[in-house]
């Protein structure tokens, strides 16, 4: 549970970074200030920030019509839903495989064949044990 709550504080936490990264290189833009790289505005949205820099970049309409900016934005996107489809497709699958005390071979289908034992105080005793293995000589 712990480990869910991490990846969730992580996940709004970087997104929270990618809208404050487009919304200070908004603010840049207009005020014809130094800019922000493409380059890191595209690192906080590959980190798993890309919802977050999907909804500045439309709220602000920032860098909505520079092309291979939008293209390769939207690239991350694709990535990380893909990442995330195999990663809950893995991980769903190894829920339903049998691990540990639970995995046992499959029992034998033949019926065993009962055993006739050595009577004990006159009473027949049958087993339905197969007979262990004998040790193979040399």
């Amino acid at each position: 549970m712990i480990f869910l709550i991490t990846i969730f504080v992580y996940f709004v936490g970087v997104n929270i970074f990618a809208y404050r990264a487009f919304a200070i290189d908004k603010r840049k833009a207009i005020n014809n200030d130094r800019r922000t790289s493409e380059k890191t505005l595209l690192f906080w949205a590959s980190i798993g920030g890309w919802i977050g820099a999907k909804i500045a970049q439309h709220r602000l309409r920032h860098k909505t019509h520079k092309q291979p900016f939008g293209s390769e934005l939207n690239f991350i996107g694709m990535l990380q839903v893909a990442c995330m489809v195999l990663f809950i497709g893995v991980f769903t699958a190894l829920a339903f495989v049998p691990t540990g005390a639970n995995f046992r071979r499959p029992a034998q289908t033949a019926s065993p064949v009962p055993q006739v034992v050595q009577p004990v105080d006159g009473q027949l005793l049958i087993s339905l044990r197969p007979p262990a293995a004998r040790p193979a000589t040399w």
